[in-house]
């Protein structure tokens, strides 16, 4: 396109801070680059050839509907959506093992009859589907499982909430769960409503307050904290901490440790922890 160029790099820095400051990505010198390419690239999308003019479409209150879909295009690019069915599995196979224990010592089984997980950042939607197919195989069929869904990108969420999936390399799911929770359509695997039933998807910052009401008995939040620097990852692990009952689990990525942090919570197994 003529006239388009790369983004300042005075522009870059200032989008640096606002990721930071708005989603806790700490963006590393050596991550620069991959970030000034996916701008400069957004930039000539757009037909833009002015940083502080795309600079201030993105961060000002959008008026027009180029506006509001440029910004969702923006939080798109600067997160990371990679994920899988039964993604670090040993996850899977510990609820597995000890969902009796859990169910027993919940407050909110005891009192409504639901286990409350929180799924945060749950991209296209491959978690929290993976947890809903697993409860409704190992959990008593007394109990509800109610599943919240969280993650900051519109375009993931909306992907999410269509659950549509063409099965990967990676993506490992057991012969009698593809059977009996997908249905095919072409090369796609479509959710089952009786898994989505036990999911909802809400748009949430992580650096937000939490405004939860009722405490989860389980909270996944795998592979998120690795793009936060040590204060960012604190404070999220605490608000974790407080949004969960007496004796629930957090589960992190196998990449991710809590070691160097202040926390309350107790160290269970490997990227386990316990309230």
């Amino acid at each position: 396109m003529e006239g388009y160029k790369e983004i300042d790099s005075e522009y870059l820095e200032l989008f640096c801070g606002h990721l930071y400051k708005t989603m806790g990505i700490f963006v590393e010198e050596s991550q620069k680059p991959v970030l000034s390419q996916k701008l400069s690239k957004m930039m000539k999308e757009y037909g833009i050839t002015d940083s502080s003019q795309f600079y201030h479409m993105i961060l000002s209150p959008p008026i027009s509907q180029r506006q509001i879909d440029m910004q969702k295009k923006f939080t798109d690019i600067v997160t990371v959506h990679k994920t899988n069915f039964f993604r670090e599995n040993n996850h899977f196979e510990f609820l597995k093992e000890n969902i009796v224990n859990i169910v027993n010592k919940s407050e909110s089984v005891y009192n409504t009859g639901e286990l409350r997980i929180w799924s945060a950042a749950c991209s296209t939607g491959e978690e929290p589907y993976t947890l809903s197919m697993l409860m409704k195989e190992i959990l008593p069929t007394t109990v509800r499982a109610k599943i919240l869904a969280t993650d900051i990108s519109p375009d993931s969420l909306k992907k999410a909430m269509m659950g549509s999936y063409v099965f990967g390399p990676e993506d490992y799911i057991p012969l009698e769960y593809a059977v009996k929770y997908f249905t095919s359509l072409g090369d796609k695997k479509i959710i089952k409503d009786e898994v989505k039933s036990q999911v909802t998807f809400r748009l949430f910052n992580l650096m937000d307050p939490f405004p939860f009401k009722h405490p989860f008995d389980i909270i996944f939040c795998r592979n998120v904290m690795i793009y936060f620097d040590k204060i960012v990852q604190e404070n999220l692990v605490n608000k974790f901490y407080n949004a969960m009952a007496k004796g629930g689990f957090l589960f992190i990525g196998h990449s991710e440790s809590l070691m160097q942090l202040k926390h309350n919570f107790a160290y269970h197994a490997p990227t386990i922890y316990r309230k």
